[in-house]
């Protein structure tokens, strides 16, 4: 099999840095469970959560599928953690090669 035939997707990470100017102040996290439960009805992010140790000054993530980038920056902005300047989110588009293709797009899914 040559590259050509591996199947990519283009996912979007978005990489949660801390705000430069974030206070002590709680963070709103009741709302971002609720933003993140609309994306995940919605179907648009696949997984998410904090790191055990900051990853190029990022102390968390989630990953979404959208059809743009920009439809996935949009989303990191609605984010309340982003909206209330706890973090600034840094969008990167990752083109995941499915090892079992149906689990990054079950458009992949092989027939059996």
């Amino acid at each position: 099999m040559d590259s050509e035939d591996v199947p990519t997707v283009a996912y979007f990470l978005v990489l949660l840095h801390p705000a430069p100017s974030r206070d002590a102040a709680e963070p709103p996290w009741s709302a971002h469970v609720a933003f993140i439960d609309t994306m995940t009805e919605l179907d648009v992010v696949l997984l998410g959560g904090e790191f055990g140790s900051p990853v190029a000054g990022a102390e968390a993530a989630y990953l979404l599928h959208t059809a743009t980038r920009q439809e996935a920056e949009t989303w990191a902005h609605k984010d309340p953690l982003v909206l209330d300047r706890y973090y600034v989110p840094e969008v990167v588009e990752w083109h995941l090669v499915g090892v079992a293709p149906g689990a990054i797009d079950p458009v992949l899914r092989l027939p059996k």
